[in-house]
């Protein structure tokens, strides 16, 4: 898809599920459940469709009170972008893949659990864009403390 298709499908999305769309020029994207309401910047790239697919997925999964735990955020981060990836038929190009990834893998890094899901997620995004860097270790090695 072009940009500006992009741009009109995301505007669709917001329109079917009733969400106040705000196009903004300066800022981050950002979504409010409560208002159910996104403020996104313009559409540039597969990249930029991903995000806003990710922060529209805010306003459906995020849960009613604000994540007070690294956990409870990594769920909701991980929540948001597996019903983008959903809501885009189950598929990402590279770009959006890479967003994927550089977005939660810092969730990610607070937690450090390969029982969660954002893992999966993680090693999913970095099987369809082998040039995403810095890649999530795999854990299958000792953790070398101390310098031992």
């Amino acid at each position: 898809m072009k940009n500006d298709e992009m741009k009109q499908k995301i505007e669709e999305i917001c329109e079917e599920l009733e969400i106040e769309l705000v196009w903004i020029e300066v800022g981050r994207n950002c979504a409010n459940r409560g208002k159910t309401c996104v403020r996104l910047r313009d559409i540039a790239d597969s990249g930029d469709f991903a995000v806003a697919l990710h922060e529209i997925g805010h306003t459906h999964c995020d849960p009613d009170k604000e994540p007070t735990t690294p956990r409870e955020t990594l769920d909701a981060e991980t929540n948001a972008w597996k019903w983008a990836r959903e809501r885009n038929g189950g598929i990402f190009d590279s770009e959006g893949w890479k967003r994927l990834h550089e977005s939660l893998r810092q969730y990610y890094y607070a937690v450090m659990d390969t029982s969660h899901p954002a893992y999966e997620l993680l090693m999913e995004a970095q099987r369809q864009n082998g040039d995403i860097r810095p890649r999530i270790p795999s854990f299958a090695s000792e953790i070398n403390i101390g310098g031992k």
